[in-house]
């Protein structure tokens, strides 16, 4: 059953230019919109989903719509539609680089005159999809705010809402591979839905992995005893979580690809056909394409297993998601109450890498809760000396102060740099460094509180020499 929809403003609008405010087609299709509750009557921008359209007039508006949606659409978790109501067709690569750019959608003109069902449809989608965001079914299971976090839940929620098709996770260890599995199975829309199933290949036993997967008949090897299903039958109209997909048995992969495409199987032992329907959850933390390429995984049980792929972000590329998640393990751990902590606490622990993503940040604030006597505020002192992997009891020196740098500093006086070509060689280190560290040129712009399009400037200059 679909979430009703509150009847609060769901979308925010914009103009180019501001006069187009004022035109007659743009009040009716508002007007239209705000009859559905989809935005207010008075067309204020909503503070409570990240919804909006942009109407522009034609090509003459389409750099200043560039450069809108680059700094206050792109990176910033905003859905939006681009509604071009001039008479003037903008041309494919326009579209295209209007969608590179953050928008989700473009509609022409001829397109949305004289009905705006399509956009009632889309829009009440995105506030379906951003009002589950928020639900107990999302938030009991997946902690966070970043624009990576939102934007790979928005993906997952379409998947499994609107869709029954099978989905690959792909993510490295730690990252909640599994709760996004039964996020997955309870947003499943399914009439008699079935339980999730869940199978670890990784702990299959070469002998005994057809029985695990197929299940057996009395007798049909020595210590079958009784007759056992297997997990597919225990996945029958539910779904079928196979996590670690990329370590089932190279012998089992043919007879599970006949599974996933035609629902049927024999049980060890049994010469009988049964029947099995249930959509496939798999999982991998491996280069899964790799392993097709290497001929370790059959092209063709990738082909059926990976319909929709869903990546997870690892936890450094969502750092500012820690301090949530730090306090929804301490809630968890205090039944609901959230003790008081100091906010070098917070500092240290998002500062720091985590390989074995959310499992070791977790791993960490159980350490902290038995070191934490249970009155006063979480402190440094609560944390493992291991976190304490920063430079910041340092010997009083300066980064800036330092030896080394005094005397490359000296050097480039020497060879006759100037004042400025010494700051342009300092930033573009400074932006190497921070993009080798995090990656994503809006999470480098957010550490060196730059504009995305000065780091995109400077990895120009940097790869022209």
């Amino acid at each position: 059953m679909q979430p009703e929809t509150e009847k609060k403003e769901a979308a925010n609008f914009w103009f180019f230019p501001t006069s187009l405010s004022n035109d007659s087609m743009i009040s009716k299709t508002l007007s239209s919109l705000s009859k559905q509750k989809l935005i207010s009557e008075k067309w204020k921008p909503s503070c409570e989903l990240r919804l909006g359209l942009v109407f522009i007039n034609g090509i003459a508006d389409y750099e200043n719509l560039i450069s809108f949606l680059q700094f206050h659409i792109k990176g910033q978790g905003q859905r939006v539609c681009v509604l071009n109501i001039g008479t003037d067709i903008l041309n494919t690569d326009c579209k295209i680089r209007i969608l590179k750019y953050g928008a989700e959608y473009v509609y022409e003109r001829d397109f949305f005159i004289g009905t705006i069902d399509f956009l009632i449809d889309r829009l009440n989608r995105w506030v379906i999809i951003e009002r589950l965001l928020n639900s107990p079914i999302i938030t009991k299971r997946i902690v966070g705010k970043s624009i990576a976090t939102i934007s790979m839940l928005r993906q997952v929620i379409e998947a499994a809402f609107y869709s029954q098709n099978n989905i690959l996770i792909l993510g490295e260890r730690g990252v909640g591979k599994e709760q996004i599995a039964n996020i997955i199975h309870e947003l499943d829309t399914r009439t008699e839905k079935g339980d999730l199933t869940i199978l670890d290949c990784t702990t299959l036993k070469k002998e005994l992995s057809g029985s695990e997967l197929f299940g057996h008949e009395r007798g049909s090897y020595t210590g079958a005893d009784y007759a056992r299903d297997g997990a597919i039958t225990l996945a029958h109209k539910g779904s079928f979580f196979l996590d670690e997909i990329t370590e089932l048995p190279a012998n089992l992969q043919a007879e599970f690809l006949r599974v996933v495409q035609e629902g049927t199987y024999k049980k060890v032992g049994s010469n009988i056909w049964r029947h099995s329907q249930f959509r496939l959850i798999a999982a991998t933390n491996r280069n899964i394409k790799m392993s097709v390429d290497q001929g370790e995984f059959r092209s063709d049980l990738f082909d059926r297993v990976a319909t929709t792929v869903i990546e997870i972000p690892s936890l450094n590329e969502r750092k500012e998601d820690i301090p949530l998640i730090i306090d929804f393990y301490l809630k968890k751990i205090f039944n609901g109450r959230l003790p008081a902590i100091e906010s070098e606490v917070y500092e240290v622990l998002r500062n720091r890498d985590y390989p074995g993503n959310i499992r070791e940040l977790k791993n960490e604030v159980h350490n902290i809760c038995m070191r934490y006597s249970g009155n006063g505020p979480i402190t440094l002192g609560d944390l493992p000396k291991a976190s304490f992997d920063l430079p910041l009891l340092d010997d009083g020196i300066k980064w800036y102060e330092k030896t080394e740098l005094v005397e490359l500093i000296n050097q480039a006086i020497d060879e006759g740099y100037e004042l400025k070509k010494i700051e342009e060689a300092i930033q573009s280190i400074a932006t190497r460094i921070t993009l080798q560290r995090v990656g994503k040129s809006k999470d480098a712009s957010r550490i060196l509180g730059k504009s995305e399009r000065w780091i995109q400037m400077q990895k120009i200059k940097e790869k022209n020499g």
